[in-house]
């Protein structure tokens, strides 16, 4: 004689059944991470659960560049890359057939920080503290970069030439800063969290911010879509739920990130992913986090691509007109 299970276990069993079967099918997105602040959304999306709530996993997977990010796209390796609009561009003129789906921040991410012996030139202000760089060496992340290029555009506009100065690669703000503070250069145009060093340390500081509508209008245009989550075209055909699930827990993580009430616990997430090895290194990153934070937003301005197109043509890195609806 066999007895039957009680109706709450076997309700439990169903239950467990059930969310065992439903994790099973729920689709994976792996996500390009970069280390720095400029992927807190789709860790925000992870960490709070916004991705689980809407019936999908995500995965972080650390890659360093966006050049790559994209190559590890097309070859299947995830499922999103973290790209500026001017990578996800060329890449799309290449040949690669990428969509945006979604931001991670809405400005253009450079900036020009000047070292000790260019402290009070800061106070001048585009252009004219451009004069002030003459003979000098400026650090960008790695010859023939964004960065570099973005420079050589201000010196440009400000009557400069671009041998005027001398380019040193330095690569990311923590080794940036060292080089600076150490008069290796004499500025660098760098991203965040190198403002973060300057606010907390006080031994550099910002003259030229793009993101806040200083320097030449070329560059100012680039707001509205700096950094940009992209698939592969067509996966989004295939996989249109798990795509609007993936936007949907981004904006959810955007709510999140945007209200002040959270900083702490904004703090502790990117902590967990992203630390700065140095003394104060904690408080630099919380100081350039709360000033980049107003900008990690998902929505996409259309011109702003254009913008950055035609401004990639107009500096040689693309050989002829390109439309920003290729990427829509």
């Amino acid at each position: 004689m066999t007895r039957s299970l009680p109706r709450w276990l076997l309700a439990t069993a169903i239950t467990l059944a059930t969310c065992t079967a439903a994790q099973a099918q729920a689709p994976t997105i792996r996500i390009q991470d970069y280390p720095g602040i400029i992927g807190t959304l789709a860790r925000v999306a992870v960490e709070k659960g916004y991705c689980a709530k809407n019936g999908i996993q995500c995965t972080l997977t650390t890659i360093p560049a966006a050049p790559l990010g994209v190559q590890t796209l097309m070859a299947g390796g995830i499922e999103v890359a973290l790209a500026p609009s001017e990578v996800a561009i060329q890449s799309v003129a290449r040949g690669a057939d990428l969509k945006i789906v979604g931001g991670t921040f809405n400005v253009n991410p450079f900036m020009l920080i000047v070292g000790p012996g260019l402290l009070a030139s800061a106070d001048k202000g585009y252009p004219a503290i451009m004069q002030d760089l003459k003979g000098k060496k400026i650090g960008v992340t790695s010859r023939g970069a964004g960065p570099e290029f973005q420079i050589k555009t201000m010196l440009r506009s400000a009557g400069l030439k671009e041998d005027d100065v001398t380019f040193v690669a330095v690569g990311s703000p923590n080794t940036g800063y060292p080089a600076l503070l150490n008069k290796q250069v004499d500025a660098v145009m760098s991203f965040v969290p190198f403002d973060g060093f300057c606010d907390v340390l006080k031994t550099c500081r910002i003259a030229v911010f793009p993101a806040k509508g200083e320097g030449p209008k070329v560059l100012t245009d680039l707001n509205g879509a700096g950094g940009l989550y992209v698939m592969r075209r067509d996966y989004t055909e295939k996989n249109p739920v798990a795509v609007a699930a993936f936007v949907k827990a981004l904006h959810e993580a955007e709510r999140f990130t945007a209200d002040p009430a959270n900083g702490a616990e904004l703090l502790q997430i990117t902590l967990k992913h992203y630390r700065i090895d140095m003394p104060k290194g904690d408080e630099i990153l919380k100081s350039s986090l709360e000033r980049f934070r107003p900008n990690m937003v998902v929505a996409v301005k259309k011109e702003a691509v254009q913008a950055a197109a035609d401004y990639l043509q107009q500096t040689g890195q693309l050989e002829k007109t390109f439309d920003a609806a290729r990427l829509f």
